[in-house]
């Protein structure tokens, strides 16, 4: 199964710079230094990209997203820097960077899982376990179904919503044991970190609650 991003209306909320400055905060917080090797998943306009590629070093940057356009106009404003730091860019719909044939200290995502189909978390998480080296983490929001004390209410049953497509610009939502049900399935546990939803309301959009996990290997 595929398509996740494809065929979409190009009405993206999007975040901004302060967003992804907080967002390389987080990562920093969940051990990501300037030798980490890292994907990010749905890279956007860039607004945490380009920052991370000024903090890591040479080849440590993965970007992707399936819809080029959204980054069109910060790759042309930070091409140097791109080349500088050989970063590379994908068009990906399935969350497989397999290809790239390398192993990441980091994987991160925002505001992907909160519209994703069921099925795609599954997908995400089965592509990024293949990827995802040793000791590695994935830091991902979501958008819980049991709510959280930040602001989001959760879903109105409080269980999975049981999406059959990408849902954008409406809500997924995921009860915690599913996703741990899931990442079992892929040899990954997963924590609950709900300190991160209060540092990027406090620094950032208060309205964006996500929860935040970090997903890593069963050893």
């Amino acid at each position: 199964k595929h398509g996740f991003w494809s065929n979409q209306i190009k009405n993206y909320v999007g975040t901004d710079e302060t967003s992804g400055l907080v967002q390389l905060d987080l990562l920093k917080k969940t051990g990501c230094n300037s030798s980490s090797n890292v994907l990010e998943i749905g890279c956007g306009a860039l607004h945490l990209s380009i920052p991370l590629i000024k903090y890591l070093e040479k080849n440590k940057y993965v970007g992707v997203d399936p819809n080029s356009w959204l980054r069109e106009k910060n790759v042309n404003n930070n091409q140097n820097l791109i080349e500088q730091k050989q970063a590379i860019f994908l068009n990906v719909e399935d969350f497989d960077v397999s290809t790239l044939t390398r192993k990441f200290d980091f994987i991160f995502s925002h505001s992907i899982l909160s519209h994703v189909a069921h099925w795609q978390l599954e997908q995400f998480l089965k592509n990024c376990s293949n990827v995802l080296s040793k000791d590695g983490k994935i830091l991902s929001s979501i958008v819980l179904a049991e709510g959280n004390e930040f602001g989001s209410k959760g879903s109105k049953d409080k269980k999975d919503s049981m999406d059959k497509e990408w849902v954008y610009p409406f809500i997924s939502w995921f009860r915690f044991s599913t996703v741990k049900q899931m990442a079992s399935k892929y040899d990954l546990l997963v924590e609950h970190k709900p300190e991160y939803t209060e540092h990027y309301t406090k620094n950032t959009k208060p309205h964006e609650f996500h929860d935040w996990l970090i997903f890593y290997k069963n050893s």
